[in-house]
């Protein structure tokens, strides 16, 4: 039986964004042949998924009964022959809607931007490039491998030369804008990491395309650019095609900036 506690600290650590690049990407090599540490991860997102909703729906169900029970009592009290209402029960209730804005600032707000800020939304979604997708298949050298060792030795403006010096009648065009869009968002040159992105998904290859969209998505959120035309439009798009291979991710990132839960981070 899986012992979830042995991964727990390392899990909450790499969903916030904790962890070193170092650290994250050891990280992934594991993730890529530990069964259990698979599962400890899918049932972490789970839990928190579930309590995320859980809190959300509860808050906003005791809110509204409050607003509606203190809406009937305002009422009751203005009737000019109705009784008089005692005030102490809706003061109560106000005081106990206060104590939960107080609860929020404490835990709520450091909570919500864990889960919720742009840079932990991110974090939560973001890959690095991992060394087995890059050589699956070929037992020669690659081409691009230069560039592909300096982006995973974290030499990202080595990474950006080199695959900068790619050219688009190059059959490997669409292969070096992706990994050139990984290394710029690292330095944070985010519209230089979109332009990349989009420049590999124009080619339309099959093993990129639809990664780069993925990930221009997430340098918009990354930038903290969400309401961005090409965003949302993107954002659309990846959510309606239930062929795409991101369909789920888009979805959850979806629910995610339409939470109230952001509107508390943000």
């Amino acid at each position: 039986m899986m012992n979830i506690e042995l991964y727990i600290e390392r899990i909450e650590q790499y969903e916030t964004g904790a962890m070193t690049a170092s650290g994250r990407s050891d990280f992934e090599k594991e993730l890529a042949e530990n069964s259990e540490l698979q599962e400890a991860l899918a049932l972490y997102r789970q839990a928190n998924d579930a309590i995320e909703q859980n809190i959300e729906n509860n808050l906003r169900t005791q809110l509204q009964g409050w607003a509606s029970n203190d809406a009937r009592a305002s009422a009751a009290e203005t009737r000019p022959a109705g009784r008089v209402v005692s005030m102490g029960t809706v003061w109560m209730r106000w005081a106990m809607a206060a104590g939960v804005a107080l609860l929020i600032g404490w835990f709520g707000f450091q909570w919500a931007g864990n889960q919720y800020s742009d840079q932990a939304l991110y974090a939560s979604y973001y890959e690095k490039p991992a060394d087995s997708a890059f050589r699956a298949g070929d037992s020669e050298t690659h081409p691009l491998q230069p560039g592909f060792d300096a982006l995973q030795g974290g030499k990202y403006a080595d990474a950006m030369v080199f695959f900068s010096d790619i050219r688009p009648d190059n059959d490997r065009y669409a292969e070096a804008q992706y990994y050139f869009g990984h290394a710029a968002v690292q330095l944070k040159q985010y519209d230089t990491a979109i332009g990349a992105f989009r420049r590999c998904a124009e080619r339309n290859e099959t093993k990129f395309s639809e990664k780069a969209q993925w990930n221009q998505l997430l340098v918009y959120v990354a930038a903290g650019r969400t309401n961005d035309p090409e965003f949302k439009a993107l954002l659309e798009i990846m959510t309606l095609s239930e062929e795409n291979s991101f369909n789920s991710q888009a979805k959850a990132l979806q629910g995610k900036l339409g939470s109230v839960w952001r509107n508390i981070a943000r």
